[in-house]
This record gives structure tokens, C-alpha cells and sequence, in this order.
């Protein structure tokens, strides 16, 4: 059998779109197709994946009906577009997706998973906390699951990453970073009551207030994505996975990161195929790691998602190649 577990590749296709055309490459052998995120954009799609027929799509979230459990990505709510309608990363708060999530666990849900990951703001979910209601915390801690898409402090104390990292890209300038760090210190000294978490740092700091504001369970979102699928590894050959860029950043961790780990550690080779493929990263693979790009983002031009769609299935067929001609195979022992 072969796992088809491909993140999305931005811009064109979705991680489900992007499973079926590579499941479609590989008509005549039997598919498991696992459309995977890393608690980023699309998290909750990729969680509703599993026994789609269970799941409800409603207003920005998915509910799985017969447990009553919520998914929703912090980043439909607080994301990049969302934080320039309240003004940039300096003004911008987690509030929104505070209320959303109070309001569907008043609706009738018993837990919510919240994707970290993707958010505009930088405000150490203070705004978040304070929608739920900051006198009742205590009652959300087992009742969310945040799912992260890094690991990292608030704030570093060697200048290492954390949550102001991803400031800049959010569109604060150097100016703003001082500002920015004054009201972390001050979130951690109103907040934290001396907890600290390893995902503290993720979506502007929103780790922070799940994870050590309240205390709510967190998990690296790829593992998390994957191990929800209940996959037989005992039943797989081979593993496909792929996401719009291979880069380093892919292999320290992202969703088509970790199903090659899963995979590999288990004896079992592992094909990633990228929208592109940066320089050097084959160097940096690992043994039963094959690296294929799919050259979608060779030149300037923005693709349609036909366009990515039939060069994601000439980049499967390359990969379908491989497979058959036994360059590829399972070992006995993990590598």
C-alpha cells in the first residue's frame, strides 16, 4: 500500500486536492490518502479528512459530529488578512478567534483543536484570553488542544527563535520589536504565573496563552495531523508525501517532515515531491529520502491549479517510475 500524505501546496492546490492527483498517479496500487498539515492553515481540513462523512463544516470550523469536537485554524480568524483590517501587527489582537471559540464551545461542543499557526498578530493571545473571560480560564484547560507549527519561547534569551522571529513578516518594522517585546514581558508577568511551555512562541504567541496561560494540552501539529489517522505502518511500502517548497525549514520539521520520519524510521522509503526544490537541500536528506520537484515555481508566473495540478502529476509519474524500478525499497531495520 502506499501513503499519499502531501501538505498543500500554497497558492494552488489544498492538501486534499493535492492527495487526489497524486492518488490518481498512481491508479492500479492500493492508496491510503492522509492529507496532512503542521497546525498552520488548513489543519482543520486535514482533521476532518479522516471519515470526512463525520464531519460537519460550518461557520469557519469543522465539528465532528459524533463527538461533538471542534477544529478550527486561528489563522481564518486572526491571519494576515484579518490583522491588516485592525490595523497591522501593532494593533491587531487575538480576540476574534477568542470569541469564535468561546461561542462554539457554548454552542454545544465539548473541545475545541485550535491550529496555531498562520496568525498576523503579536499579542501573546492577551486578546484571546480575554474573550474567553479571564475569570474562568481554568475551565478551558481540558476542553482545547493547541497544535503548533514551531517550537519556541516567547521570548529567546539567547537570541534564538521565538515569537518576535515572525514579527517582521507579520509587517512589524525594527522600530516596533522593542515595543513588541515590552508587551510580551508584560504578558508573561500578567499571565504566566511562571509557566513556560516549548510552544510559547507559536502564532504570535497564541501558544503562549493556551499552553501556559491556561494550561491546555499542546502538540507539534504534523505528528499530531498524522497520528490521527490511525495508519497501519505495517501495511505501507512506501510513503508520498510533498508541499509547495522543499527547503530546510521542510526538513527541520514541517507536515512533509514528519511523514518521512514516520516513514523511514520504520524501514520505509519516502518520496517528497515539491512545488520547488531549493539548492542543496538533496545534500542535507537523509537515506530513504528521495527528493523530486515538480517545478511549479520555476519562473515569475503565478500558476492556475490546473496548471500546478498537471505538473504535480508529471513530478507523480517520475516518482511512479522510481517506485517500479526498484530503486525504492522497504528495508528490514529502520535506517
Amino acid at each position: 500500500m502506499i501513503l499519499i500524505a502531501p501538505d498543500k501546496f500554497k497558492g494552488t492546490l489544498s492538501a486534499r486536492e493535492a492527495a487526489s492527483v497524486m492518488a490518481d498517479g498512481f491508479g492500479g496500487y492500493q492508496c491510503l490518502m492522509a492529507p496532512m498539515a503542521d497546525g498552520g492553515e488548513g489543519t482543520a481540513l486535514a482533521l476532518a479528512s479522516r471519515n470526512p462523512e463525520d464531519w460537519e463544516e460550518r461557520d469557519g470550523y469543522f465539528v465532528h459530529k459524533p463527538s461533538r469536537m471542534a477544529a478550527i485554524d486561528s489563522s481564518a480568524w486572526i491571519g494576515l488578512r484579518q490583522a491588516a483590517e485592525m490595523g497591522g501587527v501593532m494593533h491587531a489582537s487575538s480576540a476574534p478567534l477568542g470569541l469564535k471559540v468561546r461561542e462554539i464551545l457554548e454552542g454545544g461542543c465539548g473541545k475545541v483543536i485550535i491550529g496555531i499557526g498562520g496568525t498576523g498578530i503579536c499579542d501573546a493571545g492577551v486578546g484571546f484570553l480575554n474573550a474567553l473571560g479571564a475569570d474562568r480560564l481554568n475551565s478551558y484547560a481540558d476542553r482545547l488542544i493547541g497544535l503548533s507549527d514551531v517550537c519556541a519561547p516567547l521570548l529567546s534569551t539567547d537570541g534564538g527563535l521565538d515569537a518576535l522571529t515572525f514579527a517582521p513578516q507579520k509587517g512589524a518594522t525594527e522600530a516596533d520589536l522593542p515595543v513588541l517585546r515590552r508587551r510580551l514581558i508584560e504578558a508573561m508577568r500578567q499571565w504566566g504565573g511562571g509557566r513556560t511551555s516549548p510552544f510559547d512562541g507559536a502564532g504570535g504567541g497564541l501558544g503562549f496563552a493556551l499552553a501556559s496561560a491556561i494550561g491546555a494540552r499542546c502538540f507539534k501539529g504534523a505528528e499530531y495531523v498524522l497520528g490521527n489517522y490511525g495508519i497501519d505502518w505495517s501495511r505501507i511500502e512506501v510513503a508520498i508525501t510533498g508541499e509547495g517548497c522543499i527547503d530546510e525549514q521542510t526538513l527541520a520539521g514541517k507536515a512533509a517532515h514528519a511523514v518521512c520520519e514516520a516513514a523511514i524510521s520504520r524501514g520505509i522509503p519516502a518520496i517528497a515531491i515539491g512545488g520547488c526544490v531549493r539548492d542543496g537541500v538533496e545534500a542535507t536528506s537523509r537515506p530513504g529520502l528521495t527528493i523530486i520537484s515538480a517545478e511549479q515555481y520555476k519562473s515569475s508566473d503565478t500558476l492556475t491549479p490546473d496548471e500546478a495540478a498537471s505538473r504535480l502529476r508529471a513530478a507523480v509519474s517520475g516518482a511512479r517510475k522510481i517506485i517500479e524500478s526498484g530503486a525504492t525499497s522497504r528495508t528490514d531495520r529502520p535506517l
